[in-house]
């Protein structure tokens, strides 16, 4: 039972403790004045986000005494598309711990994104988010070793930033997003919206590759803010062989590719991406069925089994065993076809 001097209220709804929530934020997560997650993290605290990002005032001391933020986004696998909720920004004020706070913000977010078809975090605590039935999910792989420098850029890349591109660089930027990454990928789908943010990200690093007609052809991103540091977390091509020949340029630094795309690399040490928590099954169930061509549905299921149906044949496994033959590490191999190692570029994580 939460203590009634604390009000649940959201930043649209009280936008001046937005420079509190960031402050409390970043002292959570040990900011140093280097850095800004306003910045890193302009999808999930941008002014139009602001109705998903909730709160817990104290109205004693009329403080912020705990935050916690959805952000809503598309993952898409070829014509098969899911509503997904990123959740991060979790942060308690060290004055108001064990009171619950957490917890309820949790369920309230669960409650008020229960359209979503999965809800995805990224953190080291593994312990804690197991008992809200998110489990440890998916497979990235570091396919070298290398510390990036602009210095020692591969040739014909120049450095930029998403906010120095002309409208026709940029677009076509877009577009490359559009008609190759998320057709090849099991990837984060991309609106202007998000664009629209995205091309303020001043602590994002680009490098462009522009072919003989002057068009970008290849990108990458490294870098955003203390988050991603000398990371390769995006790249983009304009077809497969400029992709390839892309990938051939990076593959000695730290660059982080889905787990499906092993086959390209010799080093490819894979590790854990983030905490998956199945949503409504109902709208999950729509993209398995799309993504399987209809080999693959839940039938049923409760806190401890997920039932479902593969090709005619029945089965019942516990969530977390569910969720990691599907998206990795190492998917079952009868579901490696369909290709759903999670690509969520450093630009749209949380």
């Amino acid at each position: 039972m939460i203590p009634e001097n604390f009000v649940l209220t959201t930043l649209s709804n009280n936008p001046e403790y937005f420079d509190e929530v960031i402050g409390l934020i970043e002292e959570e997560f040990h900011y140093n004045a280097s850095f800004s997650f306003e910045k890193d993290f302009a999808p999930l605290m941008d002014t139009l986000n602001f109705e998903k990002c909730y709160l817990y005032i104290d109205r004693i001391t009329n403080t912020v005494a705990a935050h916690l933020a959805i952000c809503q986004r598309f993952l898409v696998k070829k014509e098969a598309v899911t509503k997904i909720a990123l959740i991060g920004g979790i942060a308690t004020h060290k004055n108001f711990r064990r009171k619950h706070l957490f917890k309820s913000l949790m369920d309230h977010a669960f409650e008020d994104n229960r359209e979503c078809g999965l809800f995805i975090l990224w953190s080291d605590l593994e312990n804690i988010y197991e008992k809200f039935n998110f489990h440890r999910t998916g497979g990235l792989i570091e396919t070298g070793t290398r510390i990036f420098s602009a210095s020692e850029r591969p040739k014909g890349y120049e450095k930029s930033k998403f906010s120095s591109l002309s409208d026709d660089e940029f677009n076509s930027l877009v577009e490359i997003y559009s008609n190759f990454n998320e057709k090849k990928f099991f990837t984060v789908k991309r609106e202007e919206k998000d664009w629209s943010i995205i091309r303020e990200m001043s602590s994002i690093d680009l490098y462009v590759r522009k072919n003989i007609q002057g068009k970008i052809c290849r990108y990458f991103c490294v870098n955003k803010g203390r988050d991603l540091t000398n990371i390769i977390h995006e790249v983009g091509a304009l077809n497969n062989n400029e992709y390839a020949a892309l990938l051939k340029d990076l593959e000695t630094y730290k660059l982080w590719m889905p787990e499906t795309e092993g086959s390209h690399f010799k080093s490819r040490d894979i590790f854990y991406t983030a905490f998956f928590k199945l949503g409504s099954i109902e709208e999950f169930n729509r993209f398995l069925e799309k993504a399987s061509n209809g080999l693959l549905k839940i039938t049923n299921h409760n806190l401890e089994l997920i039932h479902f149906d593969f090709k005619g044949e029945k089965f019942k496994v516990s969530h977390k065993d569910f969720l990691q033959y599907l998206f990795g590490p190492k998917p079952l191999v009868e579901f490696v076809p369909l290709g759903l190692s999670l690509y969520v570029a450093g630009a749209d994580s949380i």
